[in-house]
């Protein structure tokens, strides 16, 4: 069996119907909606398919007024084996079936093979040329099962009751021609409505686009909060490492009596295979905006031991990020790159810009960690009743401390948040924050996101005598 991805921008799905009409005896268009506009299109191939004594039936929906009469008569009366029919419910509560008629899938065969074309397109001019539409095109011998089964399934919409001839029910037609034009007429004043408000999703969308097209979008934001967490830039190499140095995913510690509930190994995941996950969330973030900015900048990934990962980015001779990079002037220890926070991030009054730069920070330097003391003890494991997570800052850098807080103030993250004390000596200070209080895409990695929707469900359920044991299962 042939198997071909069709979609409408490069046109293979107009394509793909008019080489099937070419070589086939037979064709079945079973489609929700048709327009006259899209038999126009397609009226060469179809006229030259039925001089070729070819054997055409299609079956539309009359139901919500989209199908046009005029596409109807026209399939009716088109010279040659020709037939169209439309699906109707009747309104006998005994007589209805369930649901709508909603199929979209075009079958042609001859005497040796068989295509069948199935997927979103409508017979419409938006199906078949100008929408985002996504079909399959699935091609084999004829006989084969799956041929047998869609002939099996038109056949039955075919002669169903619901199914009927407009030739032999020429009053339906004109009954359904008076309709249509009356939903039209509301319709006008419904969609004048809709245009208005569809107007306002517009402007703002475009907004949104231009954003992601000027320098410093959400996505750039995100990149800048990855390099101040954790990386090297080689300017001269063109070169940029991101690294991951530990397990971010959670982790009991039986040996220690601490237990993470649920723990990682409850989702039937490693912990390494769920790094691996981590690693690749944030590559396909970076690759958006490469992609997004026209740029050319190559991402690969190197596994250097234990938890340690590398994202590595070669930026291309031209590349608009890598440019912006340079204007940044970031201070580095030889190529590592010392933590800073950008004035056009600490300036920005664009709170989703901000909310990228902190997520890209947290994604590598934050952790969730159990409040001190606040836990009960379940069998021979400690289930901690507060959790909080806390962002990494270093040990010297008080002005980032400061800094950062000031963010998480701009992106209205005040409650239950906390620091070290940044005179202290130690290998880091922690900005802690009470994990009820942090927005869900900030709380890291995609694994800690379950962990903590669990955490959740397990509090909650101790008020309905939650038993230990019983997992609730994992999100999607």
């Amino acid at each position: 069996m042939k198997v071909d991805l069709l979609k409408n921008s490069d046109a293979s799905f107009y394509k793909a119907i008019e080489e099937a009409l070419a070589t086939a005896d037979s064709a079945y268009i079973g489609a929700a909606y048709g327009t006259y506009g899209a038999f126009a299109m397609l009226r060469n191939p179809l006229e030259l398919f039925l001089r070729r004594n070819g054997k055409l039936r299609t079956l539309f929906d009359i139901e919500k007024f989209v199908t046009e009469k005029r596409l109807i008569e026209e399939l009716a009366t088109i010279p040659g084996d020709s037939e169209c029919k439309v699906f109707i419910n009747p309104d006998a509560p005994s007589q209805r079936v369930p649901g709508h008629y909603h199929p979209k899938f075009y079958l042609f065969h001859n005497k040796r093979s068989y295509r069948v074309i199935i997927g979103s397109s409508n017979f419409t001019v938006g199906g078949i040329k100008n929408n985002i539409e996504c079909s399959l095109s699935l091609s084999g011998k004829l006989g084969d099962a799956l041929f047998q089964k869609f002939q099996a399934f038109f056949d039955d919409l075919w002669t169903a009751e619901h199914s009927f001839n407009v030739l032999e029910q020429s009053q339906l037609l004109d009954a359904y021609g008076d309709a249509f034009r009356a939903s039209s007429k509301q319709d006008d004043a419904k969609y004048k409505k809709l245009r208005e408000l569809r107007k306002k999703i517009e402007t703002e969308a475009s907004a949104i686009i231009q954003t992601k097209k000027g320098v410093l979008n959400t996505e750039f934001a995100y990149l800048l909060g990855l390099i101040s967490a954790n990386s090297k830039i080689d300017l001269k190499k063109r070169k940029m490492v991101i690294d991951l140095q530990r397990g971010l995913a959670n982790k009991g510690n039986p040996f220690e009596g601490y237990y993470y509930y649920p723990d990682i190994s409850d989702y039937e995941i490693s912990q390494i295979d769920a790094h691996r996950k981590d690693v690749q969330r944030i590559s396909e973030n970076l690759a958006d905006l490469f992609r997004h900015s026209d740029s050319r900048d190559v991402i690969s990934t190197n596994y250097v031991g234990g938890y340690h990962f590398q994202i590595i980015v070669t930026f291309a001779k031209n590349s608009p990020v890598f440019e912006h990079i340079r204007t940044l002037r970031i201070r580095r220890d030889r190529t590592k790159v010392v933590p800073f926070i950008p004035k056009e991030i600490m300036q920005s009054e664009n709170t989703a810009i901000v909310k990228s730069f902190v997520k890209g920070y947290c994604d590598l330097k934050s952790r969730i960690s159990a409040s001190d003391g606040m836990y009960k003890t379940e069998g021979s494991k400690k289930i901690f009743n507060s959790l909080r997570m806390g962002i990494s800052i270093p040990h010297n850098a008080s002005e980032l401390l400061e800094g950062f807080q000031a963010l998480l103030n701009k992106i209205g993250l005040t409650q239950g948040v906390g620091a070290t004390d940044p005179s202290r000596r130690s290998r880091e200070n922690l900005i802690r924050i009470d994990v009820r209080h942090v927005p869900y895409d900030l709380l890291g990695t995609h694994w800690r996101r379950i962990f903590l929707k669990d955490f959740v469900y397990y509090m909650n359920s101790k008020k309905r005598k939650y038993k230990p044991g019983k997992h609730p299962q994992p999100a999607p």
